[in-house]
């Protein structure tokens, strides 16, 4: 092991959750490495008056506060997305006959697109980190094993990202079927349209179309380097003027290494 990837792993190791210490006290939960973000963005406490779940919903502290969050400092447009989400993904989840944890599948749709917002949003992560970095301080913050706040944060993490999710615990799958319906409409002939119709009629979609699209732009517009390569860029494209794409063919082809002799 070189010395370079020894430091690595033991600042890795000074980085990650209590979990470690509990292990060396003779704890059984298994040990998550992960890294802190440099900078933190704060998760406030949303005032008592936002805490109350939408009917349907799972009925808990973390729940409350989770929908307070999105009461107090999202949109009507993500409010009302956010719901769809879980009620998509909790059906999908029920459907599909799998065992799954629909507080903590709720807290994941409340907190996925939080990092479109500015007070959640960090200088040069992706949105969708940012999303899943404030989901991890709210969930450490009330105590919640790493195990759960691993599953998480990989939910909202990977919730743009295809070909990962079927891999991952089933409330990362569902929460990404959950967007996927609400966004692009996959899965909308198969999805029962008495449900569909109650939900969209509780949480309306006006102007969804155009308005989630114009939410995305602000959510990276600042820092549209963290598109790249992401379905994202597609939204710079069409928005902003002059943005070229990033283009991998481009980037391998420029490489400062050069092809080795024969």
């Amino acid at each position: 092991m070189t010395s370079n990837t020894h430091n690595i792993l033991k600042n890795a190791a000074t980085l990650t959750d209590p979990a470690l210490e509990g292990l060396a006290q003779g704890g059984s939960e298994a040990v998550t490495m992960f890294r802190r973000p440099k900078v933190i963005i704060p998760v406030p406490t949303p005032a008592a008056e936002f805490q109350h779940v939408q009917p349907g919903v799972p009925d808990s502290k973390l729940t409350r506060e989770a929908t307070g969050l999105l009461r107090e400092f999202s949109t009507p447009l993500l409010f009302n997305h956010s719901h769809r989400v879980f009620f998509w993904a909790n059906e999908q989840g029920k459907q599909a006959g799998e065992k799954f944890d629909a507080e903590l599948l709720f807290i994941c749709a409340a907190f996925h697109d939080l990092g479109l917002l500015k007070k959640f949003s960090s200088e040069a992560d992706r949105f969708e980190v940012d999303g899943a970095n404030a989901v991890r301080q709210f969930l450490e913050h009330h105590g919640v094993p790493n195990a759960r706040i691993q599953t998480a944060w990989d939910a909202i993490a990977l919730h743009t990202t295809p070909g990962i999710v079927a891999y991952k615990p089933i409330e990362v799958e569902l929460l990404y079927n959950g967007v996927g319906l609400d966004v692009l409409g996959i899965g909308y002939e198969d999805f029962p349209q008495d449900i569909r119709e109650k939900v969209v009629a509780e949480y309306p979609r006006v102007d969804f179309k155009q308005g989630i699209a114009k939410a995305f732009l602000g959510g990276f517009e600042h820092k549209t380097v963290t598109a790249e390569g992401t379905c994202n860029e597609d939204i710079c494209s069409h928005f902003l003027r002059n943005y070229k794409r990033s283009n991998f063919y481009e980037q391998i082809q420029n490489s400062p290494f050069q092809n080795s002799e024969v």
